[in-house]
C-alpha cells in the first residue's frame, strides 16, 4: 500500500512538472489554446443593429444605443458584455434612450493601447464617451464591476446622475475593500491567457447563478467567443491585476442620488449581508430602495434578466424623468 502511494505521488509530481513545462513553452512561444479569434470574425457574429464604434483617447469603444427619451446608461460586470443587457433594453427602450458600452477588454471593445485598466482610466474613458454624445443628465444601472464604476462616476459627477441602480456591486467584498493596492492574480492563474478551455467560462457563469442549471449553452458560447477575441484575454487579466475599488466606504457615504440596490439571496461572490450594509452606508441618498431576489445569485442580469428589468422600470417610472 505504501509503495502504491509512493508511486502515485511520483506520477503526480512528474505530471505536474510536465504540465508546467508545456505551459511555460506556450507562454515563451506565445502559443494559445484555443487560438485567438480575429476581431472581424467575432464582430460579424455579435454586432447589433444598434451597434457603433467611437474612438476615445485611443480606445475603440463598442456601444449600442436604443430607444428615445431620458438617457439611461447600462454598465456590465467583469467578464460580461453589453449583449447581456438585452432583456433590459427590450423593456426600457420605449421609455429611455438606453446606452450600453463594452468596457475596454470586454465584448467588442478592443484592449486599451495604454494597458491602463485602473478605475481612474475607466472613469476618464466613460466621461469622454458620454461627453461625445452630449449626455447632460442620466440614470445609471451597473452590475458588479459596472456598479462600482457607476458609483465612482456619480461621485465625480453628482450633478449629472438622476438615479442609480446597483446590481450587486462587489466593492464591499472583504478581499478588496479598502485596499490601495490591487489584489493580483497568483502567477499560475495568468496561464489562462494561453490555455483557456471552455470549462473556465462555464464554471465562472455557473458559480455566479443562484441555480447553475439556469446557465444556457448560448450564454456560455457567447462569453467564451468574446473572451477569445484577439487581445481580450490579456486585457481582462490586466484589469483584474490593476483593480482597486477605491475608498468605497467614503464614496457610498457621499452619494446623494436616489438609488435602487438589487441583490441575490444566493450570491456566493458578494454575500447578501453586504447589500444591507451598503444600504445603511448610503445614508445621504435622497431615496434608497432595495430588492432581494431569493433565487438569484451574483449575476442577476444574466439569470433574472426579465424580472430585474421589470423591477428597474417600475423603480425608474416612479421618477418623473421617464417617458410615459
Amino acid at each position: 500500500m505504501f509503495q502504491f502511494v509512493k508511486n502515485s505521488v511520483k506520477i503526480i509530481i512528474v505530471l505536474t512538472i510536465l504540465a508546467s513545462l508545456i505551459l511555460y513553452a506556450l507562454i515563451k512561444l506565445d502559443i494559445r489554446y484555443p487560438s485567438e479569434i480575429s476581431k472581424e470574425e467575432i464582430d460579424s457574429k455579435y454586432l447589433l443593429e444598434s451597434s457603433g464604434f467611437i474612438e476615445i483617447d485611443g480606445v475603440d469603444l463598442h456601444y449600442a444605443i436604443d430607444g428615445s427619451g431620458p438617457d439611461l446608461l447600462l454598465l456590465h460586470a467583469n467578464y460580461a458584455n453589453l449583449i447581456d443587457w438585452n432583456p433590459w433594453v427590450n423593456l426600457l427602450k420605449d421609455h429611455y434612450r438606453v446606452i450600453r458600452i463594452d468596457i475596454p477588454g470586454h465584448g467588442l471593445t478592443a484592449a486599451d493601447p495604454s494597458n491602463d485598466y485602473s478605475m481612474q482610466r475607466t472613469i476618464f474613458l466613460l466621461e469622454g464617451f458620454l461627453n461625445a454624445f452630449e449626455v447632460q443628465k442620466l440614470s445609471i444601472a451597473g452590475a458588479s464591476l459596472g456598479g462600482t464604476i457607476g458609483l465612482h462616476y456619480t461621485r465625480r459627477n453628482p450633478e449629472k446622475v438622476e438615479n442609480l441602480i446597483l446590481v450587486s456591486p462587489g466593492a464591499l467584498n472583504p478581499r478588496i475593500r479598502g485596499r490601495n493596492e490591487p489584489v493580483k492574480l497568483p502567477k499560475p492563474f495568468e496561464i489562462i491567457a494561453y490555455f483557456t478551455p471552455r470549462l473556465i467560462t462555464e464554471s465562472l457563469l455557473r458559480g455566479g447563478f443562484g441555480d447553475p442549471e439556469n446557465v444556457t449553452e448560448e450564454l456560455i458560447d457567447r462569453w467564451y467567443d468574446l473572451l477569445l477575441r484577439e487581445g481580450q484575454r490579456d486585457a481582462q487579466i490586466a484589469r483584474v491585476n490593476q483593480y482597486v475599488s477605491g475608498d468605497i466606504d467614503l464614496v457610498l457615504s457621499e452619494i446623494e442620488s436616489p438609488a435602487l440596490i438589487m441583490w441575490g439571496e444566493k450570491n456566493n461572490v458578494v454575500p447578501v449581508e453586504l447589500a444591507y450594509e451598503m444600504k445603511d452606508m448610503m445614508n445621504n441618498s435622497t431615496r434608497i430602495e432595495m430588492i432581494i431576489y431569493d433565487k438569484g445569485g451574483h449575476q442577476l442580469v444574466q439569470e433574472l434578466g426579465i424580472q430585474t428589468a421589470k423591477d428597474a422600470l417600475e423603480y425608474l417610472m416612479n421618477y418623473k424623468g421617464a417617458t410615459e
